[in-house]
């Protein structure tokens, strides 16, 4: 019996068809490949993102407190220099009061008042 031959089989119409078909699904799947390795980056680039974004977050907060406790210093240390320098005056102001009572008691006593 003689093998029936496909019309088709070696048109170069059919041929080129096949061609531009199969050509046309490689670029699909390529197309395909294409989007799904960029789905997989954008997930990636995301994640590196939020990952850089809590780092950031993390420094700010331990820069903020490290100025906090900076200002706390400071006020505690002008506290102290102002309660030595109030302590000072209150002392020379005393001192000075009681410097004024004895000249007027010592010009009283001598008339000189």
């Amino acid at each position: 019996m003689a093998r029936q031959r496909d019309p088709a089989q070696g048109d170069p119409v059919v041929v080129a068809i096949d061609n531009v078909l199969n050509v046309e699904r490689e670029g699909v799947q390529r197309l395909q490949r294409g989007r799904d390795r960029a789905q997989n980056l954008l997930t990636e680039a995301r994640a590196g993102a939020a990952a850089i974004a809590k780092r950031a977050d993390a420094c700010i907060v331990k820069l903020h407190n490290s100025y906090l406790q900076k200002v706390e210093r400071d006020i505690d240390t002008l506290g102290r220099s102002n309660a030595s320098t109030d302590e000072s005056d209150r002392t020379g102001n005393d001192r000075a009061k009681v410097a004024r009572a004895v000249e007027r008691l010592a010009a009283k006593l001598t008339g000189g008042a």
